[in-house]
């Protein structure tokens, strides 16, 4: 049984500092979910009679602590696939958090069917959930002009009648009920600014051979929305209403979240293939997947894979995992009518980034994210902590909210380095955090995260150094 603590925080404005409750892992997620160790406060009231309490502080089965100064990851370079690129041991006690619910066995083998190479599943069931809300959007509109399937998003994700799959989701909507869906990755319940109100994040642990630990904790949270939603408004894209659902992908298969892409990319094969054994998507003759590559910001890859993809007649574009790359394209893809759902970008910039009304994510803003790492690393005794960032809309936005939770919880950032993710050398940037004798350090980064944690390493920084 777990213990779910909620959260409130705002969409745009920032978060207070929590106070974080751990909700215990299950057993059916051994295989590979990753683990996180109770919080330190708590643990004593956990334990056996004081008497026995020095016996019992640290039992052999729990996870070792990270030696050296520990370190603390995000979204961006939590996974197995950053423990491959380092020497064995490396990560041994390393905390990290990815937004996401609990993946039961049953998903992740139903993924392992569509990708049996997988060895991560970040972000595949907001993947997923994003091509189902996409259909059950066009089926309730009866159309897939992006405008009016845009109009439903709000709709199917906060009515009266709980629903938990396409097929179960779509015979309700058909008796004319109103609809919430609650998919793989959780409760959504999008507010008019196409951001998820609700959220639940992981705290995930890497073992010492670099591979995250088979429990997970999970952490629930609530964002109040902020801000001011655009309205939703332009003409419908071009291939809207000729019978068929065209579904594209701009998914990184190349650049610095290439990690991310597989199970992304999975999560959407997966969610088309549940919807076609349904029957479909009432009105429509077909279902068409358009695959392409977002790449990163440092190249072109994402501005021509949607100059392919658009004259093509896509309904909708599921991605992309950067914010930056979202960001890069948003203005082309809206404009063009055609509506956008993200299932991994985070930056709080996109809550209310001119839109048209078009674009949706079904992951978090990292106001939420940032607001639980920060009080993670306070929970852990830590309350001198050196922030270490990739100079991008997602860093940036990730680094204020950490700074925020770690600085309102009592705590000091003593250094807050923002780093080029396309240098070739990061001895000075890492310089800078040793300089501050940090007790935690939090790195904010993506694929450039292995050369970053090397570099830490030499420095005699963390972790895993002494």
């Amino acid at each position: 049984m777990k213990r779910t603590t909620v959260f409130k925080t705002a969409a745009v404005l920032g978060v207070a500092s929590l106070a974080l409750a751990a909700c215990g892992g299950s057993s059916d997620t051994a295989e590979t979910e990753p683990a996180a160790s109770e919080p330190a406060a708590e643990a004593p009231a956990e334990e056996a009679p004081a008497e026995e309490a020095p016996a019992e502080e640290a039992p052999a089965e729990e996870a070792p602590a990270a030696a050296g100064v520990p370190l603390y990851l995000v979204d961006g370079n939590t996974g197995n696939a950053l423990g491959e690129k380092l020497p064995a041991g490396t990560l041994d006690g390393v905390k990290g958090t990815i937004p996401g619910a609990e993946n039961t066995q049953d998903f992740k083998d139903a993924l392992l069917s569509v990708d049996p190479e997988l060895i991560d599943f970040a972000y595949a069931p907001e993947s997923y959930d994003a091509v189902v809300l996409a259909a059950l959007a066009a089926a309730k509109a009866k159309s897939d002009a992006g405008v009016d399937m845009a109009k439903q998003m709000v709709s199917i994700t906060n009515g009266t009648e709980i629903c938990n799959d396409y097929a179960g989701c779509l015979a309700l909507l058909e008796e004319g009920k109103e609809i919430d869906y609650n998919g793989r990755s959780g409760a959504v319940n999008f507010w008019d600014a196409g951001d998820p109100t609700s959220a639940s994040i992981g705290v995930y642990q890497f073992g010492p051979d670099n591979t995250l630990l088979p429990e997970v904790t999970y952490l629930a949270g609530e964002i109040v929305p902020e801000g001011e939603a655009n309205p939703i408004d332009g003409k419908p894209q071009e291939g809207a209403g000729d019978g068929v659902f065209k579904i594209g992908t701009f998914l990184p298969v190349t650049g610095n979240l290439a990690f991310l892409g597989p199970p992304e990319v999975a999560g959407v094969k997966l969610a088309i293939k549940d919807i076609e054994a349904a029957g479909g998507i009432p009105g429509f003759d077909k279902i068409v997947l358009e695959e392409g590559d977002s790449g990163d910001t440092s190249t072109e890859t994402g501005k021509q894979t949607v100059k392919r993809l658009l004259p093509l007649g896509i309904d909708i574009l599921v991605g992309a995992a950067s914010s930056g790359s979202t960001l890069s394209v948003l203005d082309q893809v809206t404009n063009a009518g055609v509506m956008m759902i993200s299932p991994a970008n985070t930056s709080p910039e996109l809550t209310t980034a001119p839109d048209r009304g078009l674009y949706w994510r079904t992951a978090p803003s990292d106001v939420l994210q940032g607001a639980f790492v920060g009080t993670l690393v306070l929970q852990d005794g830590y309350t001198k902590v050196a922030i270490m960032s990739l100079q991008d809309s997602y860093g940036d936005g990730l680094n204020a909210n950490v700074t925020k939770a770690v600085t309102e919880g009592g705590g000091e950032v003593v250094a807050n380095v923002v780093y080029d993710p396309k240098a070739t050398d990061f001895a000075a940037d890492v310089a800078k955090i040793k300089a501050a004798g940090p007790e935690a350090v939090v790195l904010i980064g993506f694929d450039e995260s292995a050369q970053i944690i090397q570099e830490m390493v030499k420095q005699g920084i963390g972790p895993n150094v002494g």
